[in-house]
């Protein structure tokens, strides 16, 4: 299995989704570590939980993110509203961030976040972060997501020119 390691951030009710977004990188040879995904089952209750174990699944997703080489966002109208608080996790450690989805608030155009049409265009990044993350020179995983960085500053420069 690649070293190459990917966050999904979704609504939880879109969890199936995801785990479906899981198969279609591990064959792509990416290690999925979203685990709230693949352990979701039915609507999401954090109020039925003590406050104890909601931090405790706080802390998990957070450390699931922080071990992740960039993070995939799945935005959709009405639903979905810690992906806004992951994707300041992530680009505060300097994880970059896939945005797919038309639902585009201001936190999809911060610097570090790179907006795609669909999950095919997610996955193509995804591939090549992988090719770039997996090239033996790569010294480490802070270094290989400033390189994934300057990736995404790079296509924001070539949008920048075609518009």
């Amino acid at each position: 299995m690649s070293s190459v390691r990917g966050y999904v951030a979704g609504p939880y009710a879109d969890a199936p989704r995801v785990r479906q977004l899981h198969a279609e990188l591990r064959a792509l040879g990416i290690r999925p570590v979203s685990r709230w995904a693949e352990e979701a089952t039915g609507p999401e209750a954090l109020e039925e939980l003590s406050l104890s174990a909601v931090r405790a699944i706080a802390r998990r997703n957070d450390d699931d993110l922080l071990n992740a080489h960039f993070a995939i966002v799945l935005a959709r109208d009405g639903a979905g509203g810690e992906m806004f608080a992951e994707v300041r996790l992530a680009l505060d450690s300097g994880i970059p961030v896939v945005w797919v989805g038309k639902r585009r608030p201001l936190t999809a155009y911060r610097e570090g976040v790179v907006r795609v049409a669909s999950v095919f265009d997610a996955l193509s990044f995804a591939q090549s972060v992988a090719e770039l993350v997996t090239r033996p020179w790569i010294v480490s995983a802070a270094w290989a997501r400033s390189m994934i960085w300057s990736t995404i500053e790079h296509l924001e420069g070539d949008a920048e020119v075609a518009a």
